[in-house]
């Protein structure tokens, strides 16, 4: 095996924790650094056993039990029990530690006292043994074993976090196939290497998921075309591709890859907030965003224009070929801005005061959305102005949001419920129901299709909530989610597909060359061409 560290980019993580790490890029080294119960096959989605060898759902859906594999370890070498995970569990949800993914753990029995801070454990995670585990539900939920692939049901320890959470935050210990050892530095990375007491057992990966890489070494770059040009210098393996560097780079031949993943961008609405607490005036607005033409434009064709809320999947949440369809859910608006104004002048709407578009800044996202804002602003008349955030200020303007804002919703693992339960059931207000959206028929058709063990059903059910909550636009579905990353051939051989089925590098699979020779503009090394702007993240 080479010596050699694999060198991949990141932006600046909001958190690496298992239990804390919601976005892109914290979430991409927490999957080096934890397994979870069951995990995904990155080729296929299949679920398969990882930390335990295997799980059981109950047939009325109201409890899941699981045998943890004995041979698991923490980073710092003590054996994992179930004692573990009902700590691990349910410090996810308790308030002091402020998990955006607390809400995947919404189904266990006793959540709402420990998010409330009145319980310190979940009561429906019980001890069996030392290595069996049972999770009891509040509700019935036939596919709660999807939700066990998520990165933050898996264990940490807790002498490690209590004794100095500020320490752990830096260099979290889990049971992944690589462990710390150069803890995170804001603004400048961190670095991690293979864990020998690794159990390598993981089913989803068919080395057993130890990985291939001595040492991943993650390195901050805020500025995407700055990454680039360190890719093309030769100080980068693996990196995003900047928006405007799409056609660039797509010229690099086999080192770049456009992956389409189960993602959809959208224009959130703050439903509590006048006029968008109107259906006709959101209707107005979705009519003057030219989805196609501005996709064109900015994405090359690589992203289909988003009729729906649930995006395509691989895996468990596909539908079995051959399977007939009864009702597709549609998004029924297209580009029309001469019909919008004259919706609402038939209503007698009469223009806001100054309208703003929320965006993070620094993905791209500043071409699109002015594209957006001239589409409104050209199509009603009114006065519509960007207002760009730093990603941290704007995660925290999103959940109080008073104006339009732009965010992607990207599935953290392969059910129809990911995307429908968080972005439009009641219980999601507060998280990342950032529109605010409440409908009690919606939340029984949610609540129904998990109660449902027919999985033929149970996609019915989903189907009818999506097409009601299309129907309602608390949000316009913009785009169908691709993802677009530079990965050097003569530096980095993966081991099975290089992009999972989330569309993110398989870093486990990734086995880095002996450093050779290579000439400027040869595979791997970008060259210099016309540019086509490009990449949403």
């Amino acid at each position: 095996m080479t010596r050699r560290a694999l060198r991949v980019q990141v932006g600046e993580p909001s958190a690496i924790d298992p239990g804390r790490a919601f976005e892109h890029d914290g979430a991409l080294i927490a999957g080096l650094l934890a397994d979870p119960l069951v995990d995904c096959d990155p080729a296929t989605g299949r679920l398969a056993p990882a930390a335990a060898d295997g799980w059981q759902v109950a047939p009325d859906g109201l409890s899941i039990r699981f045998r943890l594999r004995p041979d698991v370890r923490f980073h710092h070498g003590r054996p994992v029990t179930a004692q573990d995970y009902r700590y691990s569990l349910s410090r996810v949800v308790r308030p002091e530690t402020e998990s955006a993914l607390a809400h995947h753990l919404s189904a266990v029995e006793g959540y709402c006292e420990v998010a409330a801070g009145t319980s310190r454990l979940l009561s429906g995670v019980q001890i069996l043994t030392d290595h069996q585990l049972l999770v009891r539900l509040t509700l019935p939920f036939h596919e709660i074993a999807a939700v066990f692939s998520h990165r933050v049901t898996a264990a940490v320890p807790a002498e490690l976090v209590e004794a100095d959470p500020a320490a752990f935050a830096r260099r979290p210990v889990s049971t992944g196939p690589y462990a710390v050892v150069e803890e995170w530095r804001p603004g400048h990375g961190l670095a991690v290497e293979q864990f020998a007491g690794y159990h390598g057992a993981n089913g989803a990966y068919p080395d057993g998921g130890a990985g291939q890489a001595r040492r991943i070494e993650f390195r901050i770059h805020h500025d995407l075309d700055q990454a680039y040009r360190a890719f093309a210098r030769g100080e980068l393996d693996v990196t995003e591709v900047a928006p405007d560097l799409l056609g660039e780079a797509a010229a690099s031949g086999p080192a770049f890859h456009c992956t389409p993943n189960p993602m959809v961008t959208y224009l959130g609405f703050p439903l509590p907030v006048a006029p968008f607490d109107d259906p006709v005036v959101r209707r107005a607005v979705a009519m003057c965003v030219d989805r196609e033409t501005i996709g064109k434009r900015h994405f090359a064709g690589t992203r289909p224009v988003a009729d729906r809320i649930v995006p395509p999947m691989t895996g468990p949440a596909a539908l079995p070929p051959g399977t007939a369809i009864a009702h597709r859910p549609s998004l029924h608006i297209t580009y029309d801005p001469d019909g919008a104004r004259k919706l609402l002048t038939e209503r007698g709407i009469t223009p806001p005061g100054a309208v703003r578009v929320l965006f993070n800044a620094g993905q791209g996202h500043e071409g699109w959305v002015s594209d957006v804002i001239r589409g409104i602003r050209d199509g009603l008349g009114w006065r519509v102005e960007g207002r760009r955030l730093d990603w941290p200020a704007y995660l925290r303007e999103l959940p109080q949001a008073t104006t339009l804002f732009r965010m992607n919703w990207t599935v953290d693992y392969l059910s129809a419920d990911n995307a429908l339960h968080p972005l439009a059931h009641s219980a999601a207000v507060g998280d990342s129901n950032y529109a605010r959206y409440r409908n009690p028929r919606v939340d029984a058709l949610i609540d129904g299709a998990r109660a449902t063990a027919d999985a033929t059903e149970r996609r019915t059910r989903y189907r009818q909530a999506e097409q009601l909550v299309l129907d309602d636009l608390p949000f316009l579905p913009l785009w169908q989610g691709a993802l677009y990353h530079l990965v050097a051939p003569d530096r980095v051989r993966p081991l099975g597909p290089p992009m999972d089925v989330f569309g993110v590098p398989a870093l486990r699979q990734y086995r880095p060359l002996d450093p050779a020779a290579t000439a400027p503009g040869t595979a791997g090394t970008p060259t210099t061409t016309a540019s086509t702007p490009g990449a949403d993240r």
